[in-house]
């Protein structure tokens, strides 16, 4: 089931129902937001949400892209400064808490911007795509996005694009969102641009998974890692963050 953000003119933001989503899809992208930037503060025209994101691949949401970690930035469209602040409140107000919220048009493709890297540095923001307002997604639905951001590990530390000391290094995965695998273990890989490798699996704390590799992250390398949750013979999307060790080779 779903409830509507609503994002219109001259009236205030409302939760209302909205009709059960079938084969075709009107959402243009669904999200799990971290945390928001909203810039200038007082006055904002623009906004980074940093977190997980699965946007529409094909017109009317017959498809969409495999959960994506990252952040989107956009800008709001001259004269709808004040209804797209309306529509970002509401975000901000739901990051951090895990909820899957749906936005934009699936029929405008082309409006919903790029998933930036952690690590890319925000330039020339995407035009902010007012559809039909937010929509509040309950967790119990089964429609494929959904379900992929909320099995989708969130990579903690290290961040991607961070800079790390060499030596031993801990991973860290925020929990997945689904209650459905509360009890599920994850399943970590850690791999060097030179070609070493370790997987480890672990049970999950009160809210992150962590693994500590033996393996050393060496100066002057690059490193990936990945994780992903399982629970029995049940297999997650995978997550996957990067990050460089500090020195020289």
């Amino acid at each position: 089931m779903m409830h509507r953000i609503a994002c219109a003119l001259a009236v205030a933001v409302t939760l209302l129902a909205a009709s059960a989503v079938l084969a075709s899809d009107p959402i243009g992208g669904y999200l799990i937001v971290d945390k928001v930037a909203l810039y200038p503060p007082d006055n904002p025209t623009t906004i980074q949400m940093w977190g997980s994101f699965c946007l529409a691949t094909e017109r009317g949401g017959k498809s969409y892209s495999e959960p994506q970690r990252g952040y989107l930035y956009y800008r709001a469209p001259a004269g709808k400064e004040a209804v797209c602040r309306k529509e970002w409140n509401d975000l901000s107000r739901a990051a951090g808490t895990g909820q899957v919220i749906g936005f934009a048009s699936s029929y405008d493709l082309k409006s919903l911007g790029t998933v930036r890297k952690a690590a890319t540095k925000p330039e020339t923001p995407d035009l902010y795509p007012l559809g039909s307002g937010l929509v509040k997604v309950e967790a119990n639905t089964e429609r494929t996005p959904v379900r992929n951001l909320l099995t989708l590990p969130a990579p903690r530390t290290p961040a991607d694009g961070d800079l790390v000391p060499p030596g031993k290094v801990t991973l860290v995965a925020r929990n997945i969102a689904d209650r459905h695998h509360a009890d599920a273990k994850y399943v970590f890989e850690l791999s060097s641009a030179s070609g070493e490798k370790e997987t480890g699996t672990v049970a999950a704390g009160e809210k992150e998974a962590r693994w500590a590799p033996e393996m050393k992250v060496k100066a002057g390398e690059k490193y990936t890692w990945r994780v992903r949750a399982t629970d029995g013979t049940w297999k997650g999307p995978v997550a996957t963050s990067r990050f460089v060790v500090k020195g020289e080779r």
